[in-house]
């Protein structure tokens, strides 16, 4: 995902990781892996993923490798069933992300970034506040001194319809997102500068029970974008990720194995 977006990458993508987590313990899971297909149907080489719950289910140790990336070593702690630290380490660079939260609310997500190769380290913090049991504003302030508050407006009835980031009493971006009938997120669009007009970054469909069965990404600098499809097992499990261009051409697929 993008660096942008904060009411998306912060309060929703979290709910969701504690929600996966909950689904694995629930179903016992103790192992996740994963293999990716090419368009052919033969494996990709030079890609590997697993998971591994261990400490009663409360640590997630994930291991992946990409074509022409180095490996990931990530260790995930969870408390209560929800995400309270990750350490992410790969080559040279360590991240450590810790979260905290007020009752069932993120109140913050702090990430200490350290690049041994360029031998310095960088900090940022989110802070969220909230008004009325909902996110209304957040500080974001990289290294103590750059802050930029990023201010969140409701529609008619109370989804976050507008994410505004200000710098300095000057607003910098503004995303727009959109939802259905059921409130289940949609669109999120900002104003696209290669088509000079409003354009979705992110498109999303959902299944009767609102679980993502469809996501686009769409590149601001390139008119091109890949779909990704997600199949489920009846526990909710992924079980499918298939990949297609706009043009619906297949592109690979990961399939996922449990145990």
């Amino acid at each position: 995902m993008a660096s942008g977006q904060y009411y998306f990458n912060d309060i929703l993508t979290t709910k969701q990781t504690n929600k996966q987590y909950k689904l694995l313990k629930d179903n016992n899971v103790q192992q996740v892996s994963a293999k990716s297909f090419e368009a052919d149907g033969t494996i990709s080489e030079g890609f590997s993923l697993t998971q591994q719950l261990s400490e009663g289910s409360t640590v997630i140790t994930t291991i992946s490798e990409h074509p022409g990336s180095p490996r990931t070593i990530s260790t995930s702690q969870y408390n209560n069933n929800k995400i309270r630290k990750t350490v992410d380490s790969s080559d040279k660079i360590k991240s450590t992300t810790t979260y905290s939260y007020n009752n069932n609310d993120l109140a913050s997500i702090s990430t200490i970034t350290e690049d041994a190769f360029m031998n310095n380290s960088a900090i940022e913090v989110h802070q969220w506040i909230y008004e009325n049991a909902a996110p209304a504003r957040m500080l974001l302030i990289k290294n103590n001194i750059d802050t930029t508050i990023v201010q969140l407006i409701k529609d008619s009835v109370g989804n976050i319809a507008e994410e505004r980031w200000m710098k300095r009493g000057t607003r910098v971006e503004t995303y727009y997102y959109y939802y259905n009938t059921k409130n289940n997120l949609t669109d999120i669009v900002r104003y696209n500068i290669r088509a000079q007009r409003l354009l979705p970054d992110f498109i999303f469909e959902y299944d009767d029970k609102g679980t993502i069965t469809q996501a686009i990404q769409v590149p601001q600098s390139s008119g091109d974008y890949l779909v990704w499809k997600y199949i489920y097992n009846p526990n909710g499990l992924k079980q499918k990720e298939l990949c297609f261009t706009k043009e619906k051409q297949p592109v690979g697929r990961i399939e996922y194995s449990y145990k």
